[in-house]
């Protein structure tokens, strides 16, 4: 049985045009960064996490997608947390717009040259994919996290995965969106089944 975090990214600001309802300009920008009210909420989610990480939840590796957004928050969230970080397309948002099309791995190796990127292919995304090659995606990374030595681990990733991540089990199909750095703890079985722990 493996425990996780499951973590969405801090607000950038392609999620600020999105709310503001000008889904032309926020679909437009490639890779955003995370904005300063995104920092904060990644510094914020940290804080309420130290106590968890300290005491109950050891984590043991965190996953994080190749998004520019994601690697500032796994930084942000897991800073001074001594356990590997893996990078990894499979926990990628869906591939529909320039806002979820990814930096090349070599930019991304200068931008953040304390992570390893030697797994990940120069370019790692999908520019068109619909709904149910996520839902396949989201069963490739089940079986990928059942691979893993590591029980306790934390993914950082993204609204539409991270939604469809757990609506793949029946009883939560009417599961809501996360919101911008929000944490949910699960457990996650040997079979695929997924359960909800907050």
């Amino acid at each position: 049985m493996k425990e996780l975090l499951l973590i969405r990214h801090g607000e950038a600001d392609h999620n600020v045009l999105f709310a503001q309802n000008r889904s032309l300009e926020a679909k437009k920008l490639r890779d955003p960064r995370l904005n300063s009210k995104g920092i904060q909420q990644a510094v914020d989610l940290k804080h309420r996490l130290s106590n968890l990480l300290r005491r109950r939840f050891n984590v043991e590796l965190v996953i994080t997608s190749p998004m520019t957004r994601t690697l500032m928050t796994s930084d942000l969230v897991f800073a001074g947390i001594k356990c590997p970080v893996l990078i990894s397309p499979i926990p990628r948002e869906q591939g529909d717009f320039p806002c979820d099309y990814g930096t090349e791995k070599s930019d991304l190796e200068t931008k953040f040259p304390h992570h390893n990127f030697s797994e990940l292919p120069e370019v790692w995304w999908t520019e068109e994919e619909s709904l149910e090659q996520v839902a396949d995606r989201v069963e490739e990374f089940k079986r990928f996290l059942n691979s893993r030595p590591e029980q306790k681990l934390a993914v950082v990733s993204h609204g539409v995965f991270l939604k469809t991540f757990v609506r793949s089990s029946d009883q939560y199909r009417d599961f809501r969106s996360f919101k911008n750095c929000e944490c949910v703890r699960a457990t996650l079985d040997e079979e695929g089944n997924l359960t909800v722990l907050n």
